[in-house]
């Protein structure tokens, strides 16, 4: 063997049981600071410390025609001293939110205080029988609130409703309740003459079908609740036939109009149940005279008014008719 190589080997050797002896030293290093930091910890926890317990307030009972003017603070903070060991335990609590009954006689426009001995009196459950309460922020919360006016109006629905082949409203879609009272500004509910909900889509249903809708979101008034219950009422169509006569409007009576023909055939979709019901009245065809003067033809496409939610798709023939004023 060379003299180099051995030199090499001695060196090798020689680092590694610095780097062993090293590792040795940094472990009981370490081992000995763990110890000195549990003996730390284990001697703080025998002296008394000071901390902050954050405490969330929530405000139950308010009515619903009160406005809260002042901004309520969300939560309280207790400032406490005890020994380390008792302020532990604060930290593996679950904190329940302090609850505040506002449940009270509120008049047109007013204010009032939770006073430093009511909110100590509720934070007390919050703290050991040892800690000493050293400071409450807010010591107070002063509330300021005024009356909102109210009215109760009707709820309608909003929808986009498609039906499957051969199926139809059977009824008129219902709403449960049919008013909510509303509580706002008097000058704005003056201008509302209803709530509608939110969009109802729902499509190619074949039965009937009830769903939960919101109120339309109104950032200006406020509703006694927010949810109702729709139901849309679905049953199979058949065709039904009328012979209807063409009704004449805006005819000032100075001039006849002869309409030819005077009657028309009228097809239409029902539901079953209501097949019997359809009356006359429900359908009309209208010839508009003021519309049919200006015109330089002689012919005039007449127009339909359904008068019944349970009638679609009406068709009628002929759509055209000949007309002649006289007079």
């Amino acid at each position: 063997m060379s003299e180099k190589s051995r030199s090499k080997q001695i060196k090798d050797f020689i680092w590694k049981v610095e780097r062993r002896a090293l590792s040795k030293d940094a472990l009981i290093f370490l081992v000995f600071l763990v110890l000195a930091g549990i003996f730390w910890f284990v001697n703080s926890l025998d002296k008394q410390r000071e901390t902050d317990l954050r405490i969330p307030v929530e405000y139950i009972g308010i009515p619903e025609d009160i406005e809260i003017e002042s901004k309520l603070p969300k939560e309280v903070v207790i400032k406490v001293r005890d020994e380390g060991l008792a302020l532990l335990q604060y930290s593996k609590r679950k904190t329940v939110p302090l609850a505040l009954d506002m449940d009270r006689r509120y008049f047109d426009k007013g204010e009032f205080v939770i006073t430093a001995d009511q909110l100590k009196n509720r934070l007390s459950r919050y703290v050991l029988p040892t800690t000493a309460v050293l400071s409450i922020n807010p010591d107070t919360i002063q509330v300021k609130y005024f009356q909102l006016a109210n009215k109760t109006l009707p709820i309608k629905v909003k929808s986009n409703i498609t039906f499957a082949s051969q199926y139809i409203l059977s009824d008129e879609i219902q709403v449960k309740p049919k008013s909510v009272k509303v509580f706002g500004p008097q000058n704005i509910l003056d201008t509302m003459t209803a709530v509608y909900t939110e969009k109802v889509d729902l499509r190619s249903i074949s039965d009937t079908t009830q769903v939960k809708a919101k109120l339309e979101n109104n950032k200006v008034v406020r509703y006694a609740f927010d949810d109702v219950t729709v139901d849309v009422f679905v049953e199979m169509f058949t065709e039904g036939k009328k012979q209807l006569p063409v009704t004449i409007i805006n005819n000032p009576g100075k001039t006849k109009v002869r309409i030819f023909p005077p009657t028309v055939s009228v097809s239409y979709n029902v539901g079953l149940s209501n097949f019997n019901k359809v009356k006359d009245k429900d359908i009309q065809v209208v010839f508009d005279y003021d519309e049919a003067k200006e015109t330089r033809r002689r012919h005039y496409k007449l127009k339909i008014i359904n008068n019944s939610q349970y009638i679609s798709n009406i068709r009628i023939s002929p759509e055209d008719v000949e007309f002649l004023l006289e007079g």
